[in-house]
């Protein structure tokens, strides 16, 4: 059978909407050139002029977006003012070290310090003042991490960090505030009361002072309990129902901790501290309440 001849006039060209193949005549392919060729020279600069402009558009770069090397002169000039943010506070702080040392030894009573070196005092004072130091300088340094960070961060996650940001320091200075008026005298009465007539103390200035900011420190760390417990549920990760539920080993954790942190063997003190946790645990449950979570 004889092979047929091909038309010259049709072409064959592949369809892109399937795998099968649309025959285009050549006078089809003339009438598009003749549509082509009738646009204006005017509407082929106007094409040419938007696609320009939308070209530069894509390639200008957000006003908003800092580069990598732009964020480091950030972050060094964060850290400079942070750094500046702790000499001012340390230098106010040794105008107020004498009267905070007298007010760290109220508690004791009429118990006696000494020093066992030339050089127990200085490092004492120097000690202390570095601590008032950090607690003055902490709610600015928090702030320029808050705002380094706040750029990169969606409107769900600042409405986290900014709880923490103001809250964490009202928190920590209620914590140690709560642990001088509250836990500090009935342990050290119970100390002082027990030595009676065994031996008398001489207590060393360096290990009082220690001891003191110590259980400050940690009383404050605890009464953070719920700005984490509010950082959580603004994740999504806990609820106030989830909460509720697991009450029971939440006051026992509370005396746990109470356990660890009271070092006199009263129950007393353990108690006090047990009650304080367990109190902020369930303002916690009442604030998500409040917001719904």
């Amino acid at each position: 059978m004889a092979d047929k001849e091909p038309n010259p006039d049709t072409n064959f060209e592949p369809d892109l909407s399937g795998s099968k193949f649309r025959a285009i005549t050549s006078a089809e392919a003339n009438s598009e050139s003749e549509a082509d060729s009738d646009l204006q020279p005017s509407q082929s600069a106007e094409l040419g002029q938007e696609l320009g402009q939308t070209l530069e558009a894509q390639s200008e770069p957000d006003p908003h977006t800092m580069t990598v090397v732009e964020h480091l002169d950030e972050l060094r000039w964060r850290i400079i003012r942070s750094v500046g943010y702790l000499a001012a506070a340390f230098i106010t702080a040794l105008f107020l070290t004498k009267d905070v040392l007298r007010i760290l030894e109220k508690p004791a009573g009429n118990m006696e310090f000494q020093a066992l070196s030339i050089e127990e005092p200085l490092l004492v004072f120097f000690k202390v003042a570095s601590y008032l130091a950090l607690i003055f300088a902490s709610p600015f340094i928090l702030f320029e991490i808050g705002r380094f960070v706040a750029p990169g961060l969606t409107r769900n996650e600042k409405r986290i960090v900014s709880p923490v940001v103001f809250g964490s320091p009202i928190l920590f200075c209620c914590g140690a505030v709560f642990a001088y008026y509250c836990l500090l005298p009935p342990m050290l009465n119970f100390f002082g009361n027990f030595s009676q007539g065994i031996s008398p103390i001489n207590q060393r200035l360096d290990y009082y002072i220690s001891l003191v900011c110590s259980i400050l420190l940690y009383m404050g760390l605890c009464f953070q309990i719920p700005i984490v417990i509010f950082t959580l549920a603004m994740a999504g990760l806990v609820t106030s129902k989830q909460l509720l539920k697991v009450w029971r080993y939440a006051v026992f954790g509370s005396g746990m901790v109470a356990c660890v942190l009271t070092p006199d063997p009263t129950a007393f003190s353990m108690l006090i501290v047990t009650a304080a946790l367990t109190g902020l645990y369930f303002v916690s449950i009442i604030l998500l309440k409040l917001f719904g979570k």
